[in-house]
């Protein structure tokens, strides 16, 4: 339940950047408006803390896209990305306990942490493309 928790709070909080256009949580490029961002997850780890508490990191990759066609060119799609990857990571460093999310019971966030940032275009020239990995540190008690 936690995945679902933490990325339904992601969303609510990309969802509500005004340059944000759409938001979706599966794999899609056919997107009504640019930019938007794809949320994924990735995976988890979790590692003892106490004998009655573990430290789990919950993983996701957002990915912006721009479409790079007629007042987009790909200078200016990249340049919109670099800005977005700014402000999205100042989004969660400025609300580094995601503000109101409904943690299972026994489960608190620690933090979360905006780590890598990557920008590129699509094989197909289409869009440029930015990945942002956020980590979320989740205490677990047993």
């Amino acid at each position: 339940m936690s995945f679902i928790a933490i990325k339904g709070k992601i969303k609510s909080v990309l969802e509500s950047l005004s340059e944000v256009q759409q938001v979706s949580d599966y794999p899609n490029q056919d997107f009504s408006g640019f930019p938007a961002v794809m949320v994924r997850t990735n995976g988890n780890t979790s590692d003892y803390e106490t004998t009655n508490e573990n430290d789990e990191i919950y993983s996701f990759s957002l990915f912006v896209f721009q479409i790079i066609e007629g007042a987009f060119s790909a200078e200016k799609a990249r340049e919109i990305l670099e800005e977005m990857c700014d402000l999205i990571r100042d989004t969660f460093d400025s609300d580094e306990f995601l503000n109101g999310i409904v943690m299972p019971a026994g489960r608190t966030i620690l933090g979360v942490k905006p780590t890598v940032s990557n920008i590129g275009e699509d094989d197909s020239g289409k869009y440029s493309i930015a990945e942002i990995e956020l980590a979320v540190r989740v205490s677990k008690f047993i």
